[in-house]
């Protein structure tokens, strides 16, 4: 990983940050008051699509004037990042004051986030290399002869290897040293940007690449030239194997070499077969999308064993530098249908055994399916794996939906449903059609951070629609039913008319013993609660396929919400949902159901009219059993292009899982500590900690893993937290005042929790 690599890591962060608040940022704004970045801007837009800079000048490669970031951002699907220099992020409090150059980007904050310091700043360079919150945690000097090489050579910093920065303190003449000390960055950095090296390196740089090129790399760049160098780089010969090892591991950083090497063509078979070459990659991703379409016009059979053909014959450019770099879409979607199609092999001769047979295998035929559709940004590319997934995916899936379909189906009534029992401690995070396939990739990402996660499988009340399945679990279930029928599928309350809206809803959860809790709060958690999180279903229907590019910050999402919920002191978190969906790029087979047949119809499921006659599979609703529900057969859906949907019966959108988490053995909730405040009252500092574990001492230190950083005096050093779990320490040396540090709680050697913060001030 590169400088450059973190630096582009800050972004992605910030593009999900705070998730759980259902608030999705549209862009990420990064402000650079003292305009220290400025200078790299190309090589971080280069290496990071969607990269917007204010420049007032005029309209450039990738900047321009406020109005045409503002139009920019208006075709740009993804998360943009717009590069503010000139503007600190404190000037966006009030308009009063605000750049005039920026006005009309004034508006972006309340739909984005900022990429910034957890304490407000802006990320400095020197910031971004030292800081432990964030940063890199490098041992910097602070002088300003350091600072000066820093930003003097900061062209060269972006491009290094963080591990080669590690291990020693590092000072001015470390960061002048980079310009001349890796001949292969040096190279490199020529190829990226020739032009830059002929007019900003200096004399001694430019005599140093002069001689390295001809005595390592056989290159005089001054009469070879480009094209020369990029030839040698594709074939990888002697020390160009080094140049493009070093190419490879961060490619995205070298946006000017990936430009450089499209100047080879391949001349011969040997070229043509040359993966180096974009030219080869670019034909080869021709070629497979013209063999997905042919596939998408096989039979199902066929189609399968060709798909797993592609995904072997595509496999090493699915791992090269342009699937890295996005250029090789195709290859890395064709891996994914081939798993989708190793999984499908399913069975079971009742629901039972067909829902466990799906939980052990199925649910990767999904996930798969959706991951081949995640990876593709081209319209063209969409089109070829749609094709290639309707002659295989959706005929899968409309089998399994008519077995089902023909078996007794488990959850008919109240009586049948789920049982949540209030215990103290534990909370109920609710999350919206978040489908079986979703839940299991979910406890694989929990697994990796060692939570313990129990699986509960379970069926949705019929139709499988929010209105019907959410309070369809008991005892909630007690308070209701369905004598009076509802067009949207919604109980009433036992004994009246009234329907159980979102407001009767969260009064019955609070009557039952969970009282509800707001996405932004984490409740009290020694008691119980009900809290939700996530936008699946939402996103699904307004998104239609395109749901599937959003599902990975979606699922980070709910991670985030479960951590914050065990920082702050839950002992369990049970995640719970209402029902699954249907997903096919370029829309479900339609099925004709006349609206003069219906009282109400949704994209699955319909209210028949009393006196219609028609020849569709029909259910009993489950909230009352004398009222009939109509459902789309198979995977048909009643209204044309419909890429996302649910209220049938599938495997899909009726078999669920319900998660019971806790935390890793050895860290339970009662152990974790959080820093809840720290406030400054002159040099002495009060803090409140979650709780007071008898052995946990309070720390302030310049780097939070290093003791030996301390800045407080041996008497104020080390203190154990007092039984209230609060604390005041005292900063001795005044001279320490304004200085960025780190508040830590330790147990021994190791960091419970820490907290960015400034000495003496709030």
């Amino acid at each position: 990983m590169t400088v450059l690599d973190h630096l582009l890591s800050l972004f992605q962060k910030s593009a999900i940050y705070n998730r759980h608040d259902l608030a999705r940022p549209n862009v990420v704004l990064w402000t650079d008051g003292d305009r220290l970045w400025e200078k790299v801007a190309p090589i971080i837009a280069r290496a990071r699509p969607g990269f917007f800079q204010l420049d007032e000048s005029g309209i450039g490669e990738f900047g321009g004037p406020s109005t045409w970031i503002r139009y920019q951002l208006g075709k740009w699907e993804g998360t943009p990042v717009v590069y503010l220099p000139g503007v600190y992020r404190h000037q966006f409090r009030g308009v009063a004051g605000f750049p005039e150059a920026a006005r009309h980007l004034y508006a972006l904050q309340f739909q984005g986030q900022f990429c910034g310091q957890i304490n407000g700043k802006d990320w400095t360079p020197m910031a971004m290399l030292g800081s432990e919150d964030g940063g890199l945690g490098l041992d910097l000097s602070k002088d300003k002869a350091t600072q000066q090489a820093l930003q003097e050579q900061l062209a060269a910093v972006l491009q290094t290897p963080v591990e080669a920065l590690q291990g020693r303190r590092l000072e001015a003449s470390d960061f002048h040293d980079l310009a001349v000390a890796d001949p292969v960055v040096m190279v490199l950095q020529w190829m990226g940007d020739p032009e830059a090296a002929k007019t900003s390196w200096s004399a001694e740089k430019k005599s140093a690449l002069s001689a390295i090129g001809k005595q390592e790399f056989g290159l005089d760049p001054s009469k070879d030239g480009l094209l020369v160098a990029a030839e040698k780089l594709t074939a990888a010969e002697g020390k160009w194997g080094t140049v493009w090892t070093r190419f490879a591991e961060a490619p995205a950083s070298w946006r000017g070499v990936v430009k450089a090497l499209e100047l080879v063509q391949p001349t011969d078979l040997f070229e043509n077969s040359n993966l180096r070459i974009p030219a080869t990659n670019r034909r080869q991703e021709d070629e497979l999308r013209t063999a997905l379409h042919d596939a998408g016009k096989l039979p199902s059979a066929q189609a399968q064993d060709q798909l797993v053909f592609l995904a072997k014959n595509n496999a090493d450019r699915a791992d090269s530098v342009w699937a890295d770099l996005g250029d090789a879409s195709l290859a890395m979607a064709s891996q994914h249908l081939g798993r989708m199609v190793v999984s499908m092999q399913i069975g079971g001769s009742s629901s039972e055994s067909l829902a466990e047979s799906y939980l052990a295998k199925g649910w990767k035929v999904d996930a798969e399916a959706r991951h081949a559709w995640a990876v593709l940004r081209r319209n063209e590319d969409m089109a070829a794996v749609s094709a290639a997934l309707r002659a295989v995916y959706l005929p899968w899936l409309e089998a399994f939906a008519s077995r089902l379909q023909a078996m007794t189906y488990p959850v008919r009534t109240p009586a049948d449903a789920l049982t949540l029992t209030p215990e103290p401690g534990t909370i109920i995070l609710f999350v919206d059609g978040f489908r079986a396939d979703l839940a299991k990739e979910l406890v694989e990402r929990l697994a990796d951070k060692r939570y313990a996660v129990q699986e509960t499988p379970s069926w949705a009340p019929l139709p499988t629609v929010t209105a019907t399945a959410k309070p369809g679990w008991k005892p909630v279930a007690d308070s209701l039913d369905g004598t009076i029928p509802s067009e949207h599928f919604q109980p009433t309350l036992s004994g009246t008319e009234k329907l159980c809206s979102t407001t009767e809803f969260r009064k019955l959860l609070a009557d039952h013993g969970w009282p509800w809790i707001e996405s932004s709060n984490t409740g009290d958690p020694v008691a119980t609660g009900w809290t939700e999180v996530g936008s699946f279903d939402s996103l699904g229907h307004s998104q239609g396929a395109k749901l599937a590019s959003h599902i990975p910050a979606e699922l980070d999402g709910v991670v985030e919400r479960v951590e914050a919920l065990f920082e702050a002191g839950w002992k369990t978190v049970r995640i719970v949902t209402d029902h699954g969906w249907l997903w096919m790029p370029g829309g479900l087979p339609k099925a004709d159901l006349p609206k003069h047949l219906t009282v109400s119809k949704w994209g699955r499921c319909a209210r028949p009219d009393p006196q219609a006659s028609h020849k569709l599979p029909q259910v009993p609703w489950f909230w009352g059993n004398e009222h009939p529900i109509v459902l789309a057969p198979g995977v048909h859906v009643f209204k044309e292009g419909t890429e996302y949907t649910h209220g049938g019966l599938t495997l899909q959108e009726a078999l669920t899982l319900s998660l019971t988490i806790t935390p890793p053995a050895g860290g339970s909730a009662e152990e974790k500590v959080t820093i809840k405040s720290a406030r400054w009252a002159g040099l002495r500092l009060h803090v409140q900690l979650s709780s007071a574990p008898s052995d946990v001492r309070l720390d302030i230190r310049s780097k939070a893993a290093d003791p030996s950083s301390s800045l407080l005096s041996e008497s104020q050093k080390g203190k154990y937290v007092a039984k209230d779990a609060k604390i005041t320490l005292l900063v001795e040396n005044d001279s320490l005042a304004g200085q960025a540090a780190i508040l830590v709680a330790t147990r021994g050697e190791a960091v419970l929790a820490k907290k960015t913060i400034t000495i003496g001030e709030e």
